[in-house]
């Protein structure tokens, strides 16, 4: 049996090789390539480039200017009162459009505010939500969230977690069935380089130095001012560079605090990251905020040895000292410390990359999806 399925999202590549909303593209890509039929809605905005997809992309408008659509251009938390002020316009034409669908299931990513929108369509189908992380852990932190969630998640006939972690939140939340499914990386495309020494050869990079690296979007809750921290502490004690990839808001802030250590490098906006990846000895993730990093599964993938906060998804994927490590959040001098112990145990690649291959290859995760899908509808 086919499933005809909405998938709601904020986010979803608005051109060829943008990062933004790619975990769901590459779901719905593998959910395609299992029979899935279904259909995408995400909002539309003023930098949407034509794309090819075995499904339909319906963009909703939600301004009559699209130069003017700026809400999806980035996440929702942190954005400017200017941008917040198109958030009743944007749920209301989402709303519009999810109950012209008519679907015989809606699949909602992020709990808020899409999956309360989808909450309170009046369509006769089963609603699931997948929650990403923030969506859980900021009504928790701030209680103004907390109904317009809880709502979401209630209302869903499942809600899946991308972590265990995730999980237990949405359970406090109000979830009534939660199950976990590991979003997981393709393996084939990340994968350790044939020669690590070459490709920085050809990137400009140092031959014998520790190269330490991080990927993600550049916001306070990725802790990153505590990697700079780190780099001056390792730096002092061998030849090191700390590449620093992704572009947000603090990188202005984290560039003028890391001004005068020669060993930190930041590259903006990273297009491809299976190289970028493939240029690390180790993947540091000092985040006390995640669901469970795709960034840290895919640099595990491509044989890097992990170096991650404790207290939250990491932990399902790294065990301290078997294939790779864990620090204290906020600890810097124990973050540099492991990242050093890691300099001595490179070897933990391997075992780092078997982790991914055996538990957390997104294949899997997509076969779990596309049954999860089939039960919903029938």
């Amino acid at each position: 049996m086919q499933s005809r399925a909405l998938v709601v999202t904020p986010c979803y590549p608005r051109f060829p090789g943008d990062f933004h909303g790619g975990f769901v593209r590459d779901l719905c890509l593998r959910l395609a390539a299992r029979g899935v039929e279904l259909e995408v809605l995400a909002p539309r905005s003023r930098t949407i480039g034509a794309q090819e997809a075995p499904y339909r992309v319906r963009r909703f408008p939600y301004l009559p200017l699209q130069r003017f659509e700026l809400l999806p251009e980035a996440t929702m938390k942190g954005a400017s009162l200017g941008r917040l002020a198109q958030l009743p316009p944007y749920l209301a034409s989402a709303l519009l459009h999810i109950t012209g669908a008519r679907p015989s299931l809606i699949h909602s990513h992020i709990a808020i505010p899409l999956g309360f929108v989808s909450a309170l369509a009046p369509v006769d189908a089963p609603r699931m939500v997948t929650c990403h992380g923030s969506d859980c852990t900021l009504p928790l932190d701030n209680p103004a969230y907390l109904p317009f969630t809880r709502h979401a998640l209630r209302r869903a006939d499942a809600v899946v977690a991308v972590s265990n972690y995730v999980g237990g939140l949405a359970k406090r939340l109000g979830a009534r069935r939660v199950e976990t499914i590991y979003l997981g990386v393709d393996t084939r495309r990340f994968r350790p380089p044939p020669s690590r020494r070459q490709l920085r050869s050809r990137m400009g990079l140092p031959q014998n130095a520790l190269v330490v690296g991080t990927l993600g979007r550049l916001v306070a809750e990725k802790s990153i001012i505590n990697l700079i921290d780190a780099a001056k502490i390792v730096g002092g004690r061998m030849d090191s560079v700390f590449i620093i990839g992704g572009d947000g808001p603090d990188r202005p802030r984290l560039e003028r605090y890391a001004r005068g250590l020669g060993n930190v490098v930041f590259t903006g906006a990273v297009r491809d990251a299976p190289t970028f990846h493939a240029l690390l000895d180790v993947f540091a993730l000092p985040s006390s905020r995640e669901g469970l990093s795709l960034s840290l599964q895919e640099a595990m993938s491509a044989g890097c040895v992990p170096v991650a906060a404790r207290g939250q998804g990491s932990e399902e994927v790294v065990a301290d000292s078997v294939n790779g490590y864990l620090h204290r959040p906020g600890n810097n001098s124990e973050l540099a410390a492991k990242i050093v112990e890691a300099s001595r145990n490179l070897g933990l690649g391997r075992k780092a990359r078997k982790t991914i291959v055996e538990g957390f290859d997104a294949e899997r995760g997509a076969d779990r999806y596309a049954e999860l899908y089939r039960e919903l509808a029938r």
